[in-house]
């Protein structure tokens, strides 16, 4: 019977800092860009201003349309007329119409206005002389392109390059290659530099996500352009294939690690009419055995999503409690404090936490071991002062060396449970818009630069003074060392992780990649340019008609066509319907996505509702649990339902091949009900509905990663030259409903 007992996450006193340092996350970043010099602050400033001009105001006054004779994206058009008057901000035209308060006048005109951040990107830029915009890339020449693609840009440049790649390459090394590509980018319009931002950011986060001893060369697949990049799954470690069927333990599935990042993978086109994608499926995709046909992930997604949970916790098997990774990494850090092994510091006042907290180093398998200990208040048990020796935290920050040299990190409560991410009352990530502080990305674009120094505030405080204080001094000199060999050990812990740094980027650029390419893709809203180049249409060719239509004005993708924006959840939920119609292509619909509860057909008649036996789906233990999935709509539909525990373990409750007639309800268990057991935290029902008969998914387990459920979608069949997929989901619905016991 399905149990409800997961583990409580929300502690009361789940405290976590997001750092193990005296600095905040913004000094981290001031600090890297101190170290660059003028010409390239100068180069990045006017990268940025670009692209800033290009998502808010070239749709009107661009390269393609020059209403008023002004080209945002052209220096000398802005210098013409004031403009911009290089030095003097409040002078320029520019500025002046970007802050007029009256809305007629102010531009962009019929869209939110620039932010205060962004004002004052503009404003730094024309006092620093307007330095020049770097040019965008040229759109490489497709020679012999596809006839199905003829009127997309990139596309078929890209499966040609993977092809070509695939084919200099030993045949039992082929399906080992996994590919990304940034080339979308240059469809909306991109620079040299934000290219070669992307590849360094690609080979910063997936050294970050492996266990292998050397960090993974990245291959550049086409030259000069630089867009299409390639890794071995074997130099990450990432061929590994972990699960195993849960309804059948004796049996393996297929699939690695690397299939998590496609489950998840939302912006994949399946191009069936084109005979360069049907050659890529037969010579690599069908080969390869991939969960789902995709021939290559963007570099910014993967960025930004690989490194946060749920696939930065499974890609780095991160057991649910403190005490299993420990024994992961050849650390026990009680029997350390014990027998003077750890090295422990601890400072008054933090940057990056509100109250007091202590940080403590340990030998590992592969360097070191760091934990914080933090704590909600400063005072009375929670003044680590009062006893320096036995501390009791709410929680902590874990950082841990990975044997490449590079850092892994960990979130835990105090009494040692995961967590994905630290509220934001006692720590917050200032790269983040909404401040959010989630374990993996978070971590990684504030250690730039490895640890971070900090000055010990106990040893000097304690040690000299006189009589007895409750705790004994000597055990605090053993614990608590000189500034000197904590500065020693702190720089012996930076100097490994910089070694492999400059490995990653093979330079010594000290400027942080992955926090702009990140803070784009997730934080930046959805111009009409930038949705052009993700779906890889002509720049040239009007679609503005298309986002007034009814099927997505309603929708709310309406801004769209009046340079205005939309919000990257957004613009992913409606993806799949755009694709289709457009008639791009198949859309791959990640419908087994962890990080996607919910799906909806567009113009679907399907109606289920999803509910429980209480209203507010609140529960305590003991009580009475009954789930139920009723059909409102007209028609027959067909359902399946699982259930997903705290610690992400799955269980089916409802076998595919379920039929719900209009006005039937379905009732699980049949009879009687569940009883809510003691331990108390969240889980997850979720509904699978289709008005056509689909095949059930698969229960996958494996040890510390979360359990999938994976339906035979998209398989790719090869018939002579032609390549089909078979169960395609576009008609299938997901929801998602949660259950919380108090």
């Amino acid at each position: 019977m399905f149990r409800f007992h997961w583990l409580h996450r929300a502690s009361v006193l789940a405290i976590i800092a997001g750092s193990i340092a005296t600095l905040s996350p913004t000094s981290v970043s001031h600090a890297s860009e101190s170290e660059q010099t003028d010409a390239e602050k100068s180069s990045r400033l006017a990268a940025d201003v670009k692209e800033l001009l290009r998502s808010r105001c070239s749709q009107c006054h661009g390269n393609d349309q020059q209403i008023a004779d002004l080209n945002v994206l052209s220096l000398e058009s802005l210098l013409a007329d004031d403009q911009v008057v290089p030095g003097d901000a409040s002078n320029s035209r520019l500025y002046e119409i970007l802050i007029e308060e009256d809305e007629d006048t102010r531009m962009p005109k019929g869209a939110p206005p620039l932010s205060e951040k962004e004002l004052a990107l503009v404003r730094h830029w024309i006092e620093a002389d307007a330095p020049a915009f770097p040019a965008d890339i040229e759109q490489p020449v497709e020679e012999d392109r596809d006839d199905s693609l003829n009127g997309l840009v990139g596309v078929d440049y890209v499966l040609k390059q993977i092809l070509a790649h695939q084919r200099t390459l030993p045949v039992e090394k082929r399906v080992r290659m996994r590919y990304f590509s940034c080339n979308h980018l240059i469809a909306g319009g991109a620079t040299r530099e934000q290219i070669d931002l992307q590849r360094k950011a690609l080979a910063k986060a997936a050294n970050h996500l492996s266990y292998q001893p050397r960090i993974a060369p990245l291959t550049v697949v086409d030259g000069e352009t630089a867009t299409v990049f390639a890794y071995d799954l074997r130099d990450l470690g990432w061929h590994v294939q972990p699960y195993r069927n849960a309804t059948k333990s004796a049996n393996r599935a297929e699939y690695n690690l690397f299939d998590l990042v496609l489950l998840e993978y939302p912006y994949s086109i399946a191009y069936e009419a084109s005979e360069t994608y049907d050659r890529l499926a037969m010579e690599y995709m069908h080969p390869a055995g991939m969960v789902r046909p995709i021939p290559y992930v963007r570099v910014d997604w993967f960025c930004s999503t690989a490194l946060q949970p749920a696939l930065y916790n499974d890609l780095m098997r991160l057991p649910l409690h403190l005490n299993e990774l420990e024994k992961q990494i050849g650390v026990d850090s009680q029997a350390n404090v014990r027998d003077g092994i750890a090295q422990r510091g601890a400072v008054a006042v933090s940057g990056v936490s509100h109250n007091n907290r202590a940080m403590e180093r340990h030998p590992s398998n592969h360097g070191s071991y760091w934990k914080s200990i933090d704590y909600a208040s400063s005072k009375g048990r929670d003044n680590l002062f009062a006893d320096p020796i036995n501390l009791h935290g709410a929680g902590g920050e874990m950082i841990f060396s990975l044997p490449n040299g590079l850092q892994a990190y960990y979130l835990a409560t105090g009494d040692g449970l995961r967590l994905d991410s630290a509220p934001t009352t006692i720590v917050t990530d200032k790269f983040s818009e909404d401040k959010n502080v989630r374990n993996g990305l978070s971590c990684i674009r504030c250690h730039d630069r490895g640890m971070k120094p900090f000055r010990d505030d106990v040893r000097a405080s304690v040690i000299d003074l006189p009589g007895s204080y409750g705790f004994d001094k000597r055990k605090v000199a053993e614990l608590y060392p000189t500034k000197e060999t904590m500065d020693e050990l702190i720089e012996e812990d930076r100097i490994r992780f910089l070694t492999a740094m400059k490995k990653v980027n093979d330079d010594d650029s000290d400027n942080e990649t992955l926090a702009p390419v990140s803070r784009r893709f997730l934080d930046a809203p959805i111009a009409y340019h930038t949705a052009v180049g993700e779906l890889g249409l002509q720049s040239e060719n009007s679609f503005e008609g298309m986002f007034r239509s009814p099927q997505f004005a309603g929708a709310g993708l309406v801004p769209l066509s009046n340079n205005g924006v939309i919000r990257r959840d957004m613009w992913e939920d409606y993806f799949p319907s755009i694709v289709e119609f457009l008639g791009l292509g198949v859309p791959v619909i990640p419908v087994d996505a962890v990080t996607r509860p919910d799906f909806r057909v567009d113009g679907s008649n399907i109606s289920v509702a999803l509910s429980t036996s209480h209203t507010n789906n609140l529960y305590s233990p003991g009580d009475d649990l009954v789930i139920f999935a009723k059909n409102e709509g007209q028609t027959t539909v067909y359902v399946e339902m699982i259930g997903t525990g705290v610690g992400g373990e799955k269980v089916v409750l409802v076998p595919a091949g379920k039929t719900l007639s209009p006005g039937e309800t379905l009732r699980f268990p049949e009879t009687g009900s569940l009883k809510v057991q003691s331990t108390l935290g969240n889980e997850r029902i979720t509904l699978f509905a289709s008005l056509d008969e689909f095949e059930g998914g698969q229960v996958l387990s494996a040890k510390n990663m979360a359990d999938r459920f994976v339906h035979p979608f998209y398989k790719l069949n090869v018939h002579g030259a032609v390549a089909q997929l078979d169960h395609k989901a576009n008609r299938i619905e997901k929801q998602t409903l949660t259950i919380e016991t108090r």
